[in-house]
């Protein structure tokens, strides 16, 4: 068939017209959205049931990056979680470091892939586990005067489940504060992992971490000596007071709690009455006041009270009363002899 001849004149011309117009399109299109790439952080699967029956991954696979290009505004908009990415773990069939197939498909069409991976590291190891004893670590003792006593844990040792590799020198610990605890401690407790440098151990499974355990917390028994201090009540009769008090021994042996003792530097005697007691000497059997929890040896002291009796005092002597003193006489003055 044969063109119409406006078709076909000038055709070089309308050619260089139509690209010049197709050039300059695209310049307008791209000015305002250019072409843009950017690099992306990408998560690799894994879970370990994709792995065979035995083995195990002994670190994170870290994020694969891969380079994503487009127009300005579609790179702006991807989500990497467009991108699905699967690991044929299929392959591995020994341990340590090794390659792995990775395959990742793009399911936004508006951007293209660069720098893809085919492979990634993977760090293989056997899967094994171990028991751990669990010990009990105290991160403060109880207060001064008492001691804690740890009682066997239940469970004593937990099941640890992870690479074989790092399942040699692991500690599994409960730590307790009893600063402040002055009585028994009973409860359950997590068991923490330490690896063999004594750090946290993570990654590694523990699936039943927790464990029971009993602590006694008692009070300690010690002995000391203490002042014995005589401690009287009521008042004696009119005209007597308490000249001196002794007892005999001076001293007692205390045996209780440390702090208990700690503020015992003396010891009282129960209250003796002063009522009705006459001059004299009076020796008197009497029990020391002891706290609670506290034992004296001996527990009764014997006290002496001396009463006396406040001095009468004696009258003054009236004083002799002075003499009136005398006017002196006037001298009289002597005769003249008579001329």
């Amino acid at each position: 068939m044969r063109l119409p001849g406006f078709l076909t004149r000038n055709l070089r011309l309308k050619a260089l017209a139509s690209g010049v117009a197709l050039v300059t399109w695209v310049g307008v299109v791209y000015a305002s959205n250019p072409p843009e790439s950017r690099t992306v952080a990408v998560h690799v699967p894994q879970d370990p049931a994709s792995l065979p029956a035995k083995y195990l991954l002994a670190s994170t696979i870290p994020d694969i990056q891969v380079r994503i290009s487009g127009t300005r505004d579609h790179v702006t908009a991807f989500d990497p979680n467009s991108l699905r990415v699967t690991v044929d773990y299929r392959v591995i069939s020994k341990t340590g470091v090794q390659q792995v197939p990775l395959h990742v498909v793009n399911n936004d069409s508006t951007v293209s892939l660069d720098q893809v991976p085919a492979t990634v590291s993977a760090d293989v190891d056997v899967r094994d586990s171990v028991n751990v004893p669990v010990t009990v670590v105290m991160d403060a003792t109880p207060p001064t005067g008492y001691v804690a006593t740890v009682q066997p844990v239940v469970p004593n040792a937990v099941a640890v489940v992870g690479p074989q590799r790092e399942l040699t020198g692991l500690r599994a610990e409960v730590h307790v504060n009893l600063a402040n605890q002055k009585t028994n401690l009973e409860g359950e407790y997590r068991a923490v992992i330490f690896d063999r440098f004594g750090r946290k151990a993570n990654g590694l499974e523990v699936p039943n971490p927790t464990v029971t355990i009993t602590i006694t917390v008692s009070s300690v028994t010690t002995s000391r000596s203490s002042a014995v201090v005589p401690k009287v009540s009521g008042t004696l009769p009119v005209g007597r007071y308490l000249s001196a008090i002794s007892s005999v021994p001076l001293t007692v042996v205390l045996d209780g709690p440390q702090d208990l003792l700690n503020g015992l530097d003396s010891i009282s005697t129960v209250a003796i009455p002063l009522n009705g007691l006459t001059t004299g000497d009076h020796v008197i059997a009497v029990k020391l006041s002891t706290p609670a929890g506290v034992t004296a040896s001996p527990d009764t002291v014997s006290v002496t009270l001396t009463v006396t009796a406040l001095p009468t005092p004696s009258p003054s002597p009236t004083p002799a009363p002075s003499a009136t003193p005398q006017p002196t006489p006037t001298p009289t003055p002597a005769a003249s002899p008579t001329p």
